[in-house]
Formats: C-alpha cells, structure tokens, sequence
C-alpha cells in the first residue's frame, strides 16, 4: 500500500513540474529558496553585489555565504530580514518565506506587523525592530 502511495506522489510531483500552465501561472514556484533569493536581487536592485543586500538585512558575511549553500536552512527571522532588505510586495514576500518553507500567520501579532510594514514600504529594519520594540514583541 505504502509503495503505491509513493508511486502515485511521484506521479503527482512529475505532473506539476511538467505542467506548462501551472509554470505560467505560478513562475517562482518550482525555484529553491537560493535560487528565488537570487532572482528578487537581481530585479529589484539590479548591478548591485551581494554586500549591499546582506548589510541592508544587518547580515554578515559569513552568515550570507552560508545562506547562500543551497544545503544551509536559514532561519525564519533571516528570511524577513531579506525579504525586507530586497523591498519585496507582500506576494513576493510570502513567495521567499514559502520557498524555505516558512509562512506568515495572521494570528501571530509579530506576523501582522510585518505584514503591515511590507503593505506600507516600510522596509528600513531599523523602524521595523522600534515597532517590534514598542509593542514588546
């Protein structure tokens, strides 16, 4: 029974990723968290280095070097620092948290005041962390 279960995900896994409409409509879906991080970079601050984007997120080198291996899970907090960073819409953003298997949750007050931050272009990490700070989150 197990096998055959397997067998028809497998199935169901070759469907969707060989489904040219579904790739239409959703064209970041099948990318890994590394290659969507990549892509937002290089649309929304195109010619600039990897630097500018890991200093506006207040990351290290080191830690950004890491995020970089497609092996490396960075953590939650990491990945909206970036998407923060990268000025992301709340689509994208939630596409770059579910490409690393994060979400936002409406029932989680530290999630709605990111939520609003992204809706209202607040993006400096500064402000964001005061409002954290201020609502002792």
């Amino acid at each position: 029974m197990i096998e055959d279960i397997i067998k028809e995900i497998n199935k169901l896994e070759y469907k969707i990723k060989s489904d040219k409409d579904f790739q239409k409509e959703n064209p970041y879906a099948l990318l890994s968290f590394v290659e969507l991080l990549y892509l937002y970079m290089s649309h929304k601050f195109p010619g600039k280095k990897d630097s500018f984007i890991y200093k506006k997120a207040h990351i290290n080198a080191k830690h950004f070097s890491k995020i970089r291996n497609p092996l490396y899970h960075p953590s939650r907090k990491t990945i909206i620092a970036l998407g923060l960073a990268l000025e992301l819409d709340l689509i994208e953003f939630e596409a770059l948290l579910a490409s690393a298997n994060y979400a936002l949750s409406l029932n989680n007050k530290f999630d709605i005041v990111i939520i609003y931050c992204v809706q209202n272009k607040i993006y400096d990490l500064y402000t964001v962390n005061e409002i954290i700070y201020e609502l002792g989150l």
